[in-house]
């Protein structure tokens, strides 16, 4: 494996802390506007073969002394607006942020062949050139080798974090590097990919959310024809070797019922009652999903962790459950890194699921064993980066807005 090699060649899976203060800019990194400044949180474009290009990643270093190890929390999706997957403020100082705005719009994964737009034109990057989104090699390859050497963050016992449609592709990226992620967090994703379901959804949501026409064959191939990989994209045909791999996951959903007069208003702001529609639709195709997973999870006894609400696919919804996701996500971290079993098996029978408005657990038992747009954000939108400041090395350029993965 790539990563191996990197690591072998000066990187330390350890990642011991070296005492470098959060507020000490790091080589190819910048402070990009006041507000990241105030939250030390660093703008660094990252070399990526894989990539053929540089991608921007914001992190926010942790304030750990020398000799401690250091870990991080890897979030598919923007960091420092408050309307976006993973609020900075709501994890301690302690742990290392880490955020890859762009890769949610392309499903945060590895593709096959070049995105094409609904405009028919190709992906590109800023340099003008197409490519192919190589985004797992990225993320679970070649960025924690680069976080290493410049932040000391370890390249094992991280989490990784996604929304939406990045939701399901957190639980993937971990499945498919447990040397470097033990804990993964989806929120409002979707599991069962390799089905007649699956075939049109993905494909709808890359369409209508991210303006990617080709989704159907060209990031995962064709999934009636040989060579595809849809299968190995399912998380449901996968998620048992989190076991194995001493890995927790954690699951988070709302049931796709509007919960309050707030989250009315926001669907309504953004497109009327279509968009009330779409919200509950998509909330509750993520509802269904989960519980399915969720009994899968049961009957084998395996590391999930689910946590059910009231709510549609909204900013309101996840702002309601976000700092439960990030204590739990915390813990999980803390009980690896305390060399304890990172796996609490908490499962739950689906019928058991809360009543519509509480947030919870989805069991009280255990189970046996372990570039960027400029626009600002608005609720219930893609969350768009507000950096404005010179970036020396852009990143891929992006369809649609940056970071939320919805």
């Amino acid at each position: 494996m790539a990563l191996a090699t990197a690591v072998g060649l000066g990187a330390t899976a350890a990642g011991q802390a070296g005492a470098v203060a959060p507020t000490t800019l790091r080589d190819g990194c910048a402070y990009v506007d006041d507000n990241e400044r105030a939250q030390n949180i660093q703008t660094c474009w990252v070399p990526s073969e894989s990539m053929q290009t540089s991608v921007t990643v914001k992190v926010r270093p942790s304030d750990r002394q020398a000799g401690g190890s250091e870990q991080a929390a890897y979030f598919l999706g923007t960091l420092s607006d408050p309307s976006a997957n993973g609020r900075g403020e709501l994890y301690g100082t302690e742990y290392n942020l880490v955020a890859i705005p762009d890769s949610a719009k392309t499903w945060s994964s590895n593709w096959q062949s070049t995105p094409v737009g609904n405009d028919g034109a190709p992906l590109t990057t800023y340099e003008g050139n197409t490519f192919t989104p190589q985004w797992e090699t990225f993320i679970g390859e070649e960025l924690p080798v680069f976080l290493n050497e410049r932040f000391d963050i370890g390249t094992s016992g991280n989490a990784v974090s996604g929304l939406s449609i990045a939701g399901g592709q957190a639980v993937n990226l971990a499945l498919k590097y447990p040397d470097v992620f033990s804990v993964a967090v989806s929120r409002s994703g979707y599991y069962q990919t390799d089905s007649l379901l699956g075939y049109l959804a993905v494909p709808l949501t890359l369409s209508s959310r991210h303006g990617v026409a080709n989704g159907f064959d060209a990031m995962w191939g064709n999934p009636f024809l040989p060579g595809n990989t849809w299968g190995e994209n399912d998380v449901t045909a996968r998620i048992a070797e989190a076991e194995a791999n001493g890995q927790t996951i954690i699951v988070s959903t709302g049931n796709g019922l509007v919960s309050s007069k707030a989250e009315w208003d926001e669907m309504i702001a953004q497109g009327g009652l279509a968009h009330v529609a779409i919200g509950g639709v998509l909330e509750l195709a993520s509802f269904t999903s989960a519980v399915l997973l969720n009994a899968q999870a049961a009957i084998f006894g395996l590391p999930v962790d689910f946590i059910y609400t009231a709510g549609a696919h909204t900013w309101n919804r996840w702002i309601r459950t976000d700092a439960e996701e990030a204590a739990r996500l915390e813990d999980a971290l803390r009980r690896y890194e305390e060399g304890r079993s990172p796996a609490l098996l908490l499962s739950a029978k689906p019928e058991a699921a809360p009543d519509p408005g509480t947030t919870t657990s989805a069991t009280e038992t255990s189970v046996p064993g372990s570039p960027t747009t400029t626009a600002a954000p608005t609720p219930s939108a893609d969350v768009a980066e507000t950096d404005s400041a010179p970036q020396p090395t852009p990143t891929a350029k992006a369809i649609g807005a940056v970071g939320s993965g919805r």
